[in-house]
């Protein structure tokens, strides 16, 4: 009985156990109003082609990256006519710098889709390997911080323009 019993378990533990994931989206969040994202995005299919190609490109960097940090937050993407995209990581702890070097890359590099009438802006809800969904119901990048000190709140993508050109 007992020499059946510990194959019995490893193979549950086997049927069990599935692999991490190396990211994992919960759900896109929609920085702006409705209105505004439906008025300015030209095709809902393109965006949602831009979506998995960030998810791929994510995936593919935190691979890269040989990290295993298992940490939930935010992959937050502006895109602005002309196909320009710029990105920002806002993770509920330092991320690994290799890992947020290679994501950055790999996302800067995906052509965005067209807008029209100003930037578009939205954020991935992710964690990598498994880690725990960000209990945080939008992101707050620390660039953001730094350009709202002065205590007034800006629209959105006023906001990001201003980081933007800040950063270039």
């Amino acid at each position: 009985m007992r020499s059946s019993f510990l194959p019995v378990c490893l193979l549950l533990a086997a049927v069990c156990a599935r692999a991490a994931e190396p990211i994992t989206n919960f759900n896109v969040v929609l920085l702006q109003p409705s209105a505004v994202m439906e008025k300015r995005v030209a095709s809902i299919d393109a965006m949602a082609d831009y979506i998995k190609a960030v998810e791929a490109a994510s995936r593919e960097a935190v691979v890269a990256s040989g990290a295993t940090q298992a940490v939930g937050g935010f992959i937050v993407l502006a895109v602005k006519p002309g196909q320009k995209s710029h990105v920002w990581l806002d993770f509920d702890a330092l991320l690994d710098l290799k890992m947020r070097k290679l994501i950055t890359q790999g996302v800067n590099a995906i052509k965005p889709f067209e807008v029209t009438e100003g930037p578009v802006v939205f954020a991935l809800k992710v964690a990598t390997w498994d880690g725990k969904e960000s209990k945080r119901v939008a992101p707050s990048p620390s660039e953001w911080k730094m350009a709202t000190q002065n205590g007034k709140p800006l629209e959105i993508g006023r906001l990001v323009e201003k980081v933007w050109n800040r950063q270039r």
